[in-house]
Formats: structure tokens, C-alpha cells, sequence
């Protein structure tokens, strides 16, 4: 089982996002090819469509200039960022690594990446940790706001190291144990779920009938009281009793107040509060964890 386990693992491809600028992300991109260790390699770019777009040596706002010429100018950009991949590729094909492409387009780079690496249950990923010449041999922590983005936000599953001019600057490493134990909370919820659902549902049918009975019941007793009032009231107030028609009044206030509001846990199962108690305890440290990786 720990062989299959561990083909499934030298299967997986290495995800790397580099820049638009080839010459800046060679020493990344080569970094990532030295240690493949045999995967495959899919070099990702996030195409951030433009928002200005040029027309008569002016640039205007995407939203004032008609669509066929923000379409066109837009598909000009797309097909530059192809043929940058298309060279990134080149290079993986030169050093004997298989490789493809993978563009993804949103107006945020670093927000890119993160559904990038959700969308395709990315297991091991590689990007730049600051530009190059942010580079010291004493260079320990990322320098880069989108790099510090995707340590803290990324998936708990995915292994990201943090590259900075060819060198390894930071690791955060995939949390499999939060995970499984997240997962396991889930399949407790969905059972608890399940289970109330299946008693409410039962608690319903019996509870309708019921309460067609008792409004019968509350009809009769309410007609019942009115008439014995009525007349209690024609009584006191024949023989002159203010004060004893006051406190009849009192009474029946009393009686018509209706029961205090049910507290808001008094539905909920042990169960289903021990695991909301769990899970929020599980979120805490995966929030904790990650900010700690990334400072």
C-alpha cells in the first residue's frame, strides 16, 4: 500500500508560476528543473486582462471604449502571453523535462494562484519568493506581498517552496494531518445532519397532528374561559368590586403571557455542538499555523 501510495506521489506534477518576463524567471524556472526529481512540469502564468486600453496613442479606461476594440486589443495581450509560455516551454523541452502550459486569467496575480491551486487540487507547488534583486545569502523570509498571499491563503494540502534568483528561500509544507482531521469532521457533521434531519422530520409528522389537537383543545378552553370571565365581570361589577375586577384583569394577563424564548443551543443535539466546538477549535490552529509558516 505505501509503494502505491508512493508511485501516486512521483506522478503528481510540479506546478511553477513564473513572471511575463523570461529573463528574470530563468533562474526560478531552472531551479524548478533541477529538482523535478522526474515530474512532470506545468508552468503557470496568471493574464491579468488590460484595463487601459490604447486608442489614437491615448489610453483609455476599458469601460469607455467600445468592446470590439477592448476584445481585440485583449486577444493582442492573450496571444503575447502565449508565446510566452511557449518559451518557458522550450526551455523545459532543452533540459529534457515534459512540460505544458497552463494561463490563467484574473486581475489578480496572487489571487490567481490560490484558485488556481483549488481548482486543480495542486499538490506541490513552486513560485518566486521576491525578485531577484531583493536576493541575499542571508535572505530567510518572503519579501514578496503576492508570495506572502498565497503562504497564508493557499490550500492546507498543497507543498509551495519559495524561490528567489535560483535559491530555495522558504518551504511550507502541506498539513495532512489538519486535513484528514477536517476531513473527519465533515463526515461527522454530515452524519449528524443526517440523522436530525431524519428525527425532525419524524418529530414533524408527529408533532402537526398534535398540534391540530391541541388548537381544537385551546378553541374550547378559550371560549370557555371567555364566557366564565364575562360573567365573573358582570358580578364584581354588579356588587361594586373595582379592585377585584383590577386583579381578575392581572390574572388573566398572566395566564395569556406566553413561555420564555428557547435558548438558542436547546435544538441542537451533543453531538452537533461538540463538533461545532471541534472544528472552530481545527480552523483556529490551520489560521494560526499558517500565519506562523509565513512571517
Amino acid at each position: 500500500m505505501e509503494e502505491q501510495e508512493e508511485a501516486g506521489v512521483m506522478d503528481e506534477r510540479i506546478y511553477v508560476a513564473l513572471g511575463r518576463e523570461t529573463t528574470k524567471n530563468k533562474s526560478n524556472l531552472a531551479w524548478a528543473l533541477d529538482n523535478c526529481e522526474g515530474n512532470k512540469i506545468c508552468i503557470v502564468l496568471v493574464h491579468r486582462p488590460a484595463q487601459m486600453i490604447p486608442v489614437l496613442g491615448t489610453k483609455f479606461d476599458a469601460a469607455t471604449v467600445d468592446e470590439e476594440l477592448v476584445r481585440a486589443y485583449r486577444e493582442k495581450q492573450k496571444a503575447k502571453t502565449d508565446k510566452i509560455l511557449d518559451e518557458y516551454l522550450r526551455i523545459c523541452l532543452r533540459k529534457g523535462v515534459q512540460a505544458e502550459k497552463l494561463c490563467v486569467e484574473m486581475n489578480s496575480i496572487e489571487k490567481g494562484i490560490v484558485q488556481m491551486i483549488s481548482e486543480n487540487k495542486v499538490r506541490k507547488f513552486i513560485m518566486g519568493a521576491a525578485s531577484d534583486k531583493h536576493y541575499s545569502t542571508k535572505m530567510e523570509e518572503l519579501r514578496s506581498k503576492k508570495a506572502i498571499f498565497v503562504c497564508q491563503h493557499a490550500s492546507a494540502t498543497c507543498h509551495i517552496r519559495f524561490i528567489c534568483k535560483g535559491y530555495l528561500i522558504h518551504t511550507r509544507e502541506a498539513r495532512m494531518d489538519e486535513v484528514r482531521a477536517l476531513s473527519a469532521l465533515l463526515s461527522d457533521f454530515q452524519r449528524l445532519v443526517s440523522s436530525q434531519s431524519s428525527t425532525i422530520s419524524d418529530q414533524d409528522s408527529r408533532g402537526s397532528k398534535r398540534k391540530s389537537e391541541e388548537e381544537e383543545e385551546g378553541e374550547e378552553e378559550e371560549r370557555t374561559s371567555r364566557t366564565s370571565s364575562s360573567r365573573s365581570a358582570s358580578t364584581l361589577s354588579y356588587f361594586g368590586g373595582s379592585e377585584a375586577s383590577s386583579s381578575v384583569s392581572v390574572m388573566e394577563e398572566k395566564s395569556n403571557r406566553s413561555s420564555p424564548p428557547s435558548l438558542p443551543c436547546s435544538g441542537m443535539g451533543l453531538g452537533m455542538i461538540t463538533f461545532l466546538i471541534n472544528s472552530t477549535k481545527l480552523w483556529q490552529r490551520l489560521a494560526i499555523q499558517n500565519h506562523k509558516h509565513c512571517e
